[in-house]
């Protein structure tokens, strides 16, 4: 993508966030549970924008928008993976032994959280389940990467713009 393509998608992007309400994008964090430190964060990268062409472009907004369609995309495998980071650090809470295993058990809950959760999704959706949990994995990896994308794509073009 050269840069003028990179441009017109960005203020794409920034047209599509016209209607997205800051209040309402915190009040969706909040009432999933997220910690007020965590809002806290998600409020300043909000705030984060870039002069592109003459114009301001919301880069923070764009990627809390493209955070919160991911999760509402995959609710449940977002959910199966907060399970298993979770259980990593509680285990991380075990005397001696902990730290140690901790790592493990959260690599291991945290995909098998994603996977059921990913299965439960496309359950819900009405699309064919099958019983290869490979094939669930490279479906997942190849939504997890095009989120990263998307998100990646963004601020390159802000570092770009930065840079340039």
């Amino acid at each position: 993508m050269n840069t003028d393509e990179a441009t017109f998608n960005a203020l794409l992007l920034q047209a599509e966030t016209t209607n997205f309400d800051k209040v309402d994008a915190m009040a969706y964090f909040s009432n999933k549970g997220l910690a007020l430190e965590v809002l806290t964060r998600l409020d300043y990268l909000w705030e984060q924008t870039v002069e592109l062409g003459g114009q301001i472009l919301n880069i923070g907004k764009i990627i809390i928008m493209k955070l919160i369609k991911f999760i509402t995309d995959n609710p449940s495998m977002v959910i199966g993976v907060a399970i298993g980071v979770g259980m990593g650090v509680l285990v991380n809470m075990i005397p001696f032994i902990g730290q140690f295993l901790a790592p493990i058990v959260t690599a291991i809950a945290a995909t098998y959280g994603a996977l059921r959760g990913h299965r439960l999704d496309k359950v819900m959706r009405g699309e064919y389940v099958g019983d290869s949990l490979m094939e669930d994995a490279i479906t997942i990896a190849k939504k997890f990467w095009a989120f990263l994308y998307d998100i990646l794509s963004t601020l390159a073009l802000e570092l770009h713009v930065i840079a340039g």
